[in-house]
């Protein structure tokens, strides 16, 4: 199969990346789905482009030089999947070589493939730097299963951002019975989740959080464009909401992360100069600071290290501080703290529920809803499906086990399905949601109306008990987000009645490098060593931090 460039029609100042390897493999034709098209050349460019793009940021960070990937590897081609007669088209990226080939063979299953260029980058990478092509270290999800790969918690080169094509069909719910199983809390002994807040749900009187409705939160860490239009990584002190009325923007004052002996002044920006911390990955740590990497922020001696870097004098504390807010972004990443303490009374005496928590990056309520990972056995899923779930938290918990030598953080809720549906009549029980959820399938069903369809949220799992490594972060409004996030791509898309995947877009919680960390006393003791001692935090009237 022979791969596609397009280096004729390069942008002007744009570099080509060559990878100079490849595992690619060619199949029978009749080893691919029969409505798996070969795709048309110029549907490489937009791959190509993006992969280029998002490759460059990993081999030659903060570059200010624009990239595009030569061409595939060779023996990798694209192919696509016409829907809605043909007013949707899906690209899977085929040639990986399964070590499982020959058994897929005799099960006439098709080859393994990418769904997305942020899907593929970890594999390309791979293919790029190691010259021993040792599959042991690459972290893609066919050579290296997702829960192995979260196990290892190396996966920091994939920014899941752009997919060129529209998103991928939604699915038609068929609701199971199943409970779930949470998985093993990351750092955590073996003991399996106490059930004891699953068999009767918590009943609590449900305050929302004031910010409920905001894109960016108080006390959140979030990437923000910087005076040379790079991002840079730092934590919301305050907001300020906009004013419809006047439209006057939401404004955020942001601390930008770096180490305790950097002052670096406080910056004021608009949700459109921001985007979520799971929207990007965090790059690699310089080699010369790999030590400090699962260091304590506030035990290491920032003065010290900035003497022996490799660097001219002059931009030794530039390079040092950058390096900071790497680190620091992944301890935060790995972290959380728990707000507003809440008196259960059927609550196990070894459980405390909470009405909120700092996870990670984010800032998490009970009553609103998350992005969740939903099993296999907990729902049978179509691999070709976009798939969103979402849980309502009813309850976060910290539970104590072993004694009370150790502790895990649980989300108790309900999971929701969202579902294309093209029935004379809406799904009941919507207005039992949280509001965000009600106003995405306000959003969606306005959008989608032009092609005579709606959407409904479906219950598939009821009472369930998550881990905390089974919820991948915050559940953004595609009306709020999808705009700064797609950009010039939103609005066609939309005139078309397609929203194109947020999901898409977002990484998940614990895919940034580093070691796991676990609970924190507080948002200021999280960020502890990232800014100067004396930096305030305002995180809202209703947050009463815990212990």
């Amino acid at each position: 199969m022979s791969t596609s460039s397009f280096a004729l029609t390069y942008p002007p100042g744009t570099l080509p990346i060559h990878c100079p390897r490849s595992d690619g493999k060619v199949f029978e034709e009749s080893r691919f789905p029969p409505t798996h098209e070969i795709a048309p050349p110029d549907a490489d460019k937009p791959w190509l482009a993006k992969l280029g793009e998002m490759l460059g940021d990993q081999l030659y960070p903060n570059s200010g030089r624009h990239f595009v990937l030569e061409a595939f590897p060779e023996h990798y081609h694209l192919r696509v999947r016409h829907r809605n007669n043909g007013a949707r088209h899906d690209y899977y990226l085929y040639g990986y070589p399964d070590a499982e080939e020959d058994d897929r063979r005799k099960k006439k299953l098709a080859p393994k493939y990418y769904r997305s260029p942020a899907d593929f980058l970890d594999h390309l990478l791979w293919l790029a730097v190691d010259r021993e092509m040792d599959r042991n270290n690459c972290f893609c999800r066919n050579c290296k299963p997702s829960t192995e790969a979260h196990e290892d918690a190396v996966n920091a080169a994939v920014p899941t951002q752009a997919r060129p094509g529209p998103p991928g069909s939604y699915p038609t719910a068929h609701p199971t019975a199943h409970p779930a199983a949470p998985p093993a809390a990351p750092g955590g002994g073996t003991a399996a989740p106490s059930t004891a807040a699953t068999s009767r749900p918590a009943t609590f009187t449900v305050i929302t959080q004031p910010d409920e409705s905001a894109l960016f939160r108080e006390g959140e860490v979030v990437w923000f464009r910087n005076l040379q239009q790079a991002f840079r990584l730092g934590i919301i002190l305050r907001n300020f909401p906009g004013d419809p009325t006047t439209q006057a923007m939401s404004k955020s004052i942001i601390k930008p992360l770096s180490h305790s002996r950097s002052s670096i002044d406080e910056i004021e920006r608009s949700d459109v100069e921001m985007r979520p911390f799971l929207t990007f990955s965090v790059p690699p740590v310089n080699a010369a600071l790999q030590a400090i990497v699962d260091q304590p922020m506030a035990s290491v001696q920032w003065d010290v290290l900035e003497a022996t870097l490799p660097y001219e004098e002059n931009t030794r504390a530039q390079v040092l501080s950058l390096e900071a807010s790497k680190v620091a972004a992944c301890h935060i990443d790995h972290s959380y703290s728990l707000f507003n303490p809440l008196h259960n009374p059927i609550a196990p005496p070894n459980q405390q529920s909470f009405g909120g928590v700092f996870f990670g990056c984010e800032k998490l309520g009970i009553f609103e809803a998350a992005r969740v990972r939903v099993e296999d056995h907990e729902y049978t899923k179509d691999k070709d499906v976009e798939y969103t779930f979402a849980m309502i938290i009813k309850n976060i918990i910290l539970e104590r086990f072993d004694q009370g030598k150790a502790e895990r953080l649980l989300f108790q809720g309900d999971i929701w399905l969202l579902q294309e549906s093209t029935a004379p009549h809406h799904a009941p029980n919507q207005d039992q949601l949280p509001p965000a959820m009600r106003r995405e399938k306000a959003f969606r069903d306005s959008v989608a109306r032009v092609r005579g369809v709606h959407f409904d949220w479906v219950p598939v799992l009821a009472n369930v008990t998550k881990t905390e490594d089974a919820i991948r972060g915050r559940f953004y409004e595609s009306q709020k987000l999808g705009p700064i996030l797609y950009q010039a791509e939103w609005d066609p898309s939309l005139q078309q009645g397609v929203i194109p995947s947020i999901e898409m877009r977002l990484n998940n919680r614990l895919d940034s490098l580093g070691s796991y960390i676990g609970r924190k006393n507080s948002r200021l003791d999280t960020i502890a060593g990232a800014v100067p001692p004396d930096t305030v935090l305002s995180l809202g009237p209703r947050v009463i931090e815990w212990p």
